[in-house]
């Protein structure tokens, strides 16, 4: 008998319909192994909220949420939020290959776009071979390019009118109108890889580490050296977290299991911190609290480094992480080998907000203030999501190539991402 308006509501025929589609699904794929998710899954302090709840299946829909509301609100997410694909050749506004573009992609240790925009300019950072190239930003007009010896970096910092690119050996200080250098700053020759770090730039000091454990502080303007500070004296010594300036603080998470915080004009320590596990993507600052990143996610309290809270996942491990306006949004690394199932989880001080099923391979994520999405670029495409659920909004993907993307750029409807093998692309904005 079919179902009419007379024996249910429309508000009730909405949910139904939603219902019979989230059965269907599950009965068509493999349903998680887990119910109750924080008693396998999470070592955290104390269970996770019914609004935590998001790997559901046919038999758990109804039943893991405790009322009316909580799951309502989950399937009208669900029913609004359903993922269009587009390709990126439909969106293209134009396409640029960069000259010498092999391998174009690093993969980052920040959340920083690669390519940037800044006014009318685009630029990017190529790893192979190395270079830093300006591109007209409305037309994709290569403007100038500059060679870097070897292997670039996974972006340019742009700060106080200086762009800051590096290799493995150098930090450059560029004009960016020209690609002409200001100066340079190499602490341990070209032979070898001394500095996996980024810079970071506040009030006239640039701060950067190096793999033989050492903080610099350079004056931005000329590069010369103000201080250095040895961190750690631990074998793997190396500081290859991009640091971060906090009330008066630099600080930097290191490979040898450690944070520590100093003093930007002197140098001198203030704290330190053991963390599990070395830490190479970071860290963040999220409403004023810093995150430091391991195999595991910390909160902490920037003047003290005292921990607020601490989230892990057995048998999984953060690979990246940006802060959002609500959370800090990571992407867990999944099963060995790459390809298999991930998660995009969001996470504040309080708990865990939402989890969400992602099959981003090799993902690196941006989130972007302007859109106020998440954007996870991948071997195959950019996942677009949002910020408040972490739900699949959308998909834009590579037809004929899977040679991964940069965190992407996304400024005034368009996004801007850089391929591996060396095409940069402005792409219309899908309305989501």
């Amino acid at each position: 008998m079919p179902i009419t308006w007379g024996v249910l509501s429309p508000r009730r025929f909405v949910l139904v319909t939603v219902l019979s589609h989230i059965v269907r699904q599950a009965r068509n794929s493999a349903p998680p192994r887990w119910g109750r998710i924080w008693q396998k899954s999470y070592t955290q302090n104390g269970p996770l909220d019914r609004a935590d709840y998001t790997y559901w299946n046919a038999e758990n829909v109804l039943t893991l949420a405790g009322s009316v509301p909580l799951w309502y609100a989950f399937l009208m997410d669900r029913f609004h939020d359903s993922e269009s694909s587009f390709a990126f050749e439909d969106l293209a506004i134009w396409r640029t290959k960069l000259p010498n573009a092999n391998h174009a992609v690093l993969p980052p240790q920040n959340s920083r776009p690669n390519p940037l925009v800044s006014g009318s300019m685009l630029y990017a950072s190529v790893f192979s071979e190395g270079a830093v190239c300006a591109l007209d930003r409305r037309s994709g007009r290569l403007l100038w390019r500059k060679e870097i010896p070897k292997l670039g970096g996974s972006s340019v910092h742009l700060a106080q009118g200086t762009l800051f690119a590096k290799t493995a050996h150098t930090l450059f200080a560029l004009e960016p109108k020209t690609g002409n250098t200001i100066w340079s700053f190499c602490p341990y020759g070209e032979s070898g890889e001394s500095i996996y770090s980024d810079p970071t730039v506040y009030r006239g000091r640039l701060f950067i580490g190096d793999r033989s454990g050492f903080l610099h502080c350079l004056d931005s303007r000329t590069g010369r050296s103000l201080w250095r500070k040895r961190t750690n004296a631990a074998k793997n010594c190396d500081v290859n977290s991009t640091p971060i300036v906090v009330g008066g603080l630099v600080i930097v998470a290191t490979n040898a299991n450690m944070a520590a915080a100093y003093d930007v004009k002197t140098g001198s320590r203030v704290w330190r911190r053991a963390l599990d596990g070395p830490s190479t993507f970071g860290p963040l600052l999220f409403r004023g609290t810093l995150v430091a990143i391991t195999r595991s996610i910390y909160f902490l309290k920037p003047e003290s480094g005292k921990v607020i809270r601490r989230f892990s996942w057995k048998g999984d491990a953060v690979a990246e992480a940006d802060c959002t306006q609500r959370d800090v949004a990571c992407v867990l690394l999944g099963r060995w080998p790459p390809g298999a199932k991930s998660r995009l989880v969001g996470l504040n001080e309080r708990g865990i907000r939402y989890t969400q099923r992602s099959s981003a391979c090799v993902p690196f994520i941006h989130f972007a203030r302007e859109t106020k999405l998440i954007y996870i670029s991948h071997l195959q495409g950019i996942d677009v999501r949002r910020q408040t659920n972490g739900v699949l909004a959308c998909k834009i993907r590579r037809q004929t190539d899977s040679s991964g993307i940069s965190p992407v750029e996304v400024r005034g409807s368009r996004i801007y991402a850089l391929t591996g093998n060396g095409y940069i692309y402005a792409l219309r904005h899908p309305a989501v």
